[in-house]
């Protein structure tokens, strides 16, 4: 099967398309023919060895946590699925097994879940890492309704799932992102855009009882000159000052430190499917394109000025499965 692959750690010139044995679903497992298959910061991140530590020496190396897909196979003991049953999920290329970016992936049963009505598989292959690390980061916040949120990156592939449920949530939204993508954050749900690359939201005397940094780049300190006391700053990348340091800040009414992650459980799925059937949540594509184009589909998203989320399309499904209307 062809993949677009790593063949060592480092820039963009390790990767190319590759030639990989073909997957065999064992007990537990499922063969999943790829057709959509997203690019996040932790591909590239992958890729720099942002993750050695935690990770594998193991190469080729294929990337992409997020596919959305028809069944090929199943293994023993697998129930609920069967050969062309859409679905869509996550799979953990971090802890080196293998990821989307590929015509077919190999993985547990238990990552797989059937894709929601209504939704092209390009659509759904944004959503289980971004969409479910914002559920994540919110759930971890309590209840939002009536909350200030400010949303750093909020055009962005993870920034405007945390604009959208933060307003579906009854919270008063404040956006950072460009001013040409302003009129965009406002339609997903934004009161308020701060143009990022005019004004440092950090030093603004406004403040807000969630700050959910979608770009992971701002630091505890910055965080702190905008948050109410005792507030909550998400992050979706590890912040330093934790342990007691950060414990005692806490307890002086500093804010609370939030590492936002895709826990995957079904009841995650289930209400990210209920968002989607009440039009709350919609899926924004930035851009897409073949595998055999996968290197500039990383150059897009590694550029970091995409609305939405970069798609690599892997094969065409058949038959199709019926679109809804894709956000402009």
């Amino acid at each position: 099967m062809k993949a677009f692959a790593a063949r060592a750690y480092g820039g963009p010139e390790v990767m190319a398309l590759a030639a990989l044995p073909e997957p065999e679903a064992g007990p537990g497992e499922v063969v999943v023919d790829v057709h959509a298959a997203s690019v996040s910061p932790l591909d590239w991140m992958m890729r720099n060895g942002y993750f050695r530590p935690r990770s594998t020496d193991e190469f080729p190396r294929v990337f992409g946590a997020d596919f959305a897909g028809t069944v090929k196979s199943v293994g023993q003991g697998v129930s609920g699925f069967s050969p062309g049953t859409p679905v869509y999920g996550e799979s953990s290329p971090i802890a080196g097994g293998q990821g989307a970016h590929a015509e077919r992936l190999l993985i547990a049963a238990s990552r797989v879940h059937k894709m929601p009505r209504g939704l092209t598989f390009e659509q759904a292959a944004t959503l289980p890492t971004a969409a479910l690390t914002v559920l994540d980061g919110f759930w971890r916040c309590g209840p939002l309704q009536g909350k200030r949120v400010l949303v750093n990156g909020a055009t962005g592939g993870v920034g405007h799932f945390a604009v959208q449920i933060a307003s579906a949530r009854g919270a008063t939204v404040t956006a950072v992102c460009s001013a040409d993508h302003a009129e965009r954050a406002r339609a997903l749900g934004a009161t308020q855009v701060i143009d990022q690359d005019a004004e440092d939201f950090t030093r603004l005397p406004r403040r807000y009882d969630i700050l959910f940094d979608a770009q992971g780049t701002v630091d505890r300190e910055s965080a702190s000159r905008v948050i109410v006391r005792g507030g909550n700053f998400v992050t979706t990348l590890p912040v330093q000052s934790v342990g007691l340091a950060a414990l005692l800040r806490r307890l002086l009414g500093g804010p609370k430190i939030i590492v936002a992650v895709p826990r995957g459980r079904p009841e995650d799925y289930a209400v990210l499917a209920r968002l989607l059937a009440a039009g709350r949540v919609r899926p924004v594509v930035a851009d897409v394109f073949p595998l055999e184009r996968a290197h500039e589909a990383f150059a897009a998203q590694e550029a970091g000025r995409a609305v939405g989320k970069v798609i690599i399309r892997v094969g065409e499904p058949e038959p199709p499965v019926p679109a809804i209307h894709r956000y402009h």
